[in-house]
């Protein structure tokens, strides 16, 4: 059983910002992440 990655608020921000300046793929590439999981770091910086 997988555990999933919880990241700070920190790198959600850095996330986001790097997925508007370069495009959402090329920045889960380049951070290797699942592409998905640059929309969960959106949604989390737009909660707060």
């Amino acid at each position: 059983m997988s555990k999933r990655k919880h990241y700070d608020n920190e790198f959600n921000v850095q996330a986001v910002k790097l997925a508007l300046e370069i495009g959402q793929r090329k920045a889960c590439n380049e951070l290797n992440l699942p592409e998905n999981t640059i929309y969960g770091c959106r949604d989390t910086c737009q909660a707060r």
